[in-house]
Protein backbone atom coordinates (compact mmCIF):
# COMPACT_ATOMS: atom_id res chain seq x y z
CA UNK A 1 0.00 0.00 0.00
CA UNK A 2 1.31 3.33 -0.94
CA UNK A 3 1.81 6.56 1.20
CA UNK A 4 -0.70 8.70 0.89
CA UNK A 5 0.09 11.59 -1.84
CA UNK A 6 -2.87 14.42 -0.87
CA UNK A 7 -1.75 15.82 -4.54
CA UNK A 8 -2.21 12.82 -6.20
CA UNK A 9 -5.46 12.40 -4.51
CA UNK A 10 -6.48 15.16 -5.72
CA UNK A 11 -5.69 15.01 -9.43
CA UNK A 12 -7.20 11.37 -9.56
CA UNK A 13 -10.75 12.90 -7.00
CA UNK A 14 -10.85 15.39 -9.93
CA UNK A 15 -10.33 13.12 -13.01
CA UNK A 16 -13.00 11.06 -11.27
CA UNK A 17 -15.62 13.59 -10.61
CA UNK A 18 -14.79 15.05 -14.27
CA UNK A 19 -15.93 11.74 -16.06
CA UNK A 20 -18.68 11.52 -17.73
CA UNK A 21 -21.83 9.64 -14.93
CA UNK A 22 -24.35 7.75 -15.38
CA UNK A 23 -27.33 9.34 -13.04
CA UNK A 24 -27.19 6.04 -10.34
CA UNK A 25 -23.31 5.51 -10.14
CA UNK A 26 -21.03 4.60 -12.74
CA UNK A 27 -20.03 1.05 -11.50
CA UNK A 28 -21.73 -1.99 -12.57
CA UNK A 29 -22.62 -2.56 -8.69
CA UNK A 30 -24.59 0.83 -8.61
CA UNK A 31 -20.73 2.49 -7.34
CA UNK A 32 -21.03 6.28 -6.17
CA UNK A 33 -18.32 9.03 -6.83
CA UNK A 34 -16.42 7.97 -2.91
CA UNK A 35 -15.96 4.69 -3.60
CA UNK A 36 -14.80 5.21 -7.45
CA UNK A 37 -12.43 7.85 -6.03
CA UNK A 38 -10.57 5.64 -3.91
CA UNK A 39 -10.59 2.73 -5.92
CA UNK A 40 -9.17 5.17 -8.68
CA UNK A 41 -6.49 6.37 -6.05
CA UNK A 42 -5.58 2.72 -4.46
CA UNK A 43 -5.50 0.84 -8.07
CA UNK A 44 -4.85 3.36 -10.51
CA UNK A 45 -4.82 0.01 -13.25
CA UNK A 46 -8.66 -0.52 -14.03
CA UNK A 47 -7.87 -3.48 -15.54
CA UNK A 48 -7.09 -4.88 -11.93
CA UNK A 49 -10.42 -3.34 -10.79
CA UNK A 50 -14.04 -5.28 -10.23
CA UNK A 51 -12.04 -9.11 -9.96
CA UNK A 52 -14.08 -12.09 -9.53
CA UNK A 53 -12.49 -13.80 -6.46
CA UNK A 54 -14.53 -17.29 -5.63
CA UNK A 55 -18.30 -15.73 -5.25
CA UNK A 56 -17.18 -12.65 -4.59
CA UNK A 57 -16.00 -9.66 -6.72
CA UNK A 58 -12.84 -7.68 -4.95
CA UNK A 59 -13.03 -4.05 -5.84
CA UNK A 60 -8.76 -4.15 -6.62
CA UNK A 61 -6.87 -7.52 -7.75
CA UNK A 62 -3.35 -7.08 -7.91
CA UNK A 63 0.16 -8.61 -7.31
CA UNK A 64 -0.14 -7.87 -3.56
CA UNK A 65 -3.58 -9.30 -3.01
CA UNK A 66 -6.66 -7.68 -2.61
CA UNK A 67 -7.96 -3.88 -1.82
CA UNK A 68 -10.96 -3.66 -0.63
CA UNK A 69 -12.92 -0.37 -0.61
CA UNK A 70 -15.40 -0.21 2.44
CA UNK A 71 -16.99 3.05 2.81
CA UNK A 72 -19.14 2.07 6.05
CA UNK A 73 -20.59 -0.60 8.35
CA UNK A 74 -17.17 -3.23 8.12
CA UNK A 75 -19.47 -6.22 9.90
CA UNK A 76 -21.24 -6.43 6.68
CA UNK A 77 -17.87 -7.62 4.75
CA UNK A 78 -17.46 -11.32 7.33
CA UNK A 79 -18.41 -13.49 4.27
CA UNK A 80 -16.13 -11.56 1.67
CA UNK A 81 -13.29 -11.75 3.74
CA UNK A 82 -13.59 -15.40 4.92
CA UNK A 83 -13.02 -15.87 0.92
CA UNK A 84 -10.81 -13.68 0.06
CA UNK A 85 -8.49 -14.43 3.05
CA UNK A 86 -8.36 -18.18 2.11
CA UNK A 87 -5.90 -17.08 -1.00
CA UNK A 88 -4.44 -13.95 -0.30
CA UNK A 89 -3.78 -11.15 1.89
CA UNK A 90 -6.43 -8.25 1.68
CA UNK A 91 -6.10 -4.35 3.02
CA UNK A 92 -9.68 -2.83 3.18
CA UNK A 93 -9.71 0.72 2.86
CA UNK A 94 -12.15 2.22 5.19
CA UNK A 95 -12.41 6.32 5.56
CA UNK A 96 -13.59 7.95 8.15
CA UNK A 97 -15.07 11.80 7.51
CA UNK A 98 -13.52 14.44 9.09
CA UNK A 99 -15.38 17.27 8.23
CA UNK A 100 -18.36 17.02 5.98
CA UNK A 101 -20.28 19.85 3.85
CA UNK A 102 -24.30 19.36 2.63
CA UNK A 103 -25.04 20.40 -0.55
CA UNK A 104 -29.41 20.05 -1.05
CA UNK A 105 -30.93 19.16 -3.79
CA UNK A 106 -34.06 19.90 -5.51
CA UNK A 107 -35.18 16.57 -6.89
CA UNK A 108 -37.74 18.41 -9.40
CA UNK A 109 -35.53 20.81 -10.99
CA UNK A 110 -32.07 19.76 -9.51
CA UNK A 111 -31.34 23.49 -8.10
CA UNK A 112 -28.45 23.33 -5.29
CA UNK A 113 -28.70 25.40 -2.42
CA UNK A 114 -24.99 26.41 -1.07
CA UNK A 115 -23.02 23.85 0.40
CA UNK A 116 -23.15 24.25 4.76
CA UNK A 117 -20.27 22.61 7.24
CA UNK A 118 -22.19 19.65 9.22
CA UNK A 119 -21.92 20.08 12.85
CA UNK A 120 -21.06 16.93 12.73
CA UNK A 121 -17.22 16.06 13.12
CA UNK A 122 -15.21 12.52 12.35
CA UNK A 123 -13.37 11.16 15.57
CA UNK A 124 -10.86 8.38 15.94
CA UNK A 125 -13.35 6.54 17.72
CA UNK A 126 -15.22 6.48 14.27
CA UNK A 127 -12.88 3.58 13.38
CA UNK A 128 -13.11 2.11 16.62
CA UNK A 129 -16.44 1.77 16.28
CA UNK A 130 -16.35 -0.09 13.00
CA UNK A 131 -13.38 -2.21 13.82
CA UNK A 132 -15.62 -3.47 16.83
CA UNK A 133 -18.09 -4.84 14.14
CA UNK A 134 -15.66 -7.58 13.24
CA UNK A 135 -13.45 -8.42 16.52
CA UNK A 136 -12.83 -11.69 15.13
CA UNK A 137 -11.29 -10.74 11.77
CA UNK A 138 -9.09 -8.13 13.46
CA UNK A 139 -5.59 -11.06 14.56
CA UNK A 140 -6.43 -12.66 10.87
CA UNK A 141 -3.02 -13.14 8.80
CA UNK A 142 -3.42 -11.49 6.10
CA UNK A 143 -5.44 -8.32 7.07
CA UNK A 144 -4.53 -5.32 6.95
CA UNK A 145 -6.57 -1.99 7.01
CA UNK A 146 -5.88 1.88 5.78
CA UNK A 147 -8.13 3.44 7.35
CA UNK A 148 -7.70 7.47 6.51
CA UNK A 149 -9.39 10.75 7.75
CA UNK A 150 -10.73 12.58 4.63
CA UNK A 151 -13.49 15.64 4.50
CA UNK A 152 -15.92 15.64 1.75
CA UNK A 153 -19.25 16.99 0.54
CA UNK A 154 -22.49 15.21 0.46
CA UNK A 155 -25.68 15.83 -1.52
CA UNK A 156 -28.73 14.94 -0.36
CA UNK A 157 -32.08 15.17 -2.56
CA UNK A 158 -34.91 17.17 -0.76
CA UNK A 159 -37.13 14.31 -0.44
CA UNK A 160 -37.93 13.52 3.28
CA UNK A 161 -41.32 14.00 5.21
CA UNK A 162 -41.12 17.14 7.22
CA UNK A 163 -41.26 20.58 5.72
CA UNK A 164 -38.32 21.23 4.00
CA UNK A 165 -37.87 17.60 2.96
CA UNK A 166 -34.61 17.25 5.59
CA UNK A 167 -35.89 14.28 7.34
CA UNK A 168 -35.87 10.89 6.30
CA UNK A 169 -33.94 12.64 2.60
CA UNK A 170 -32.23 10.96 0.65
CA UNK A 171 -28.58 10.60 0.18
CA UNK A 172 -27.38 11.30 -3.50
CA UNK A 173 -23.57 11.15 -3.62
CA UNK A 174 -20.61 11.65 -1.35
CA UNK A 175 -17.80 13.42 -2.88
CA UNK A 176 -14.13 13.35 -1.17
Amino acid sequence: MQKFDPEHFLRVRDAVTAAEREKNGIGTLGEKTLHAVLKAYYGPLSGLHERKLGRYVADILNEEGVIEIQTRQLSKMKAKLDTFLAVTKVTVVHPIVRNKWLIWVDPETGETTKKRKSPKAGTIYDAFWELGGIPEYLMREGLSFCIGWRDREEARLRNGWNGTGGRGSTRADRVP
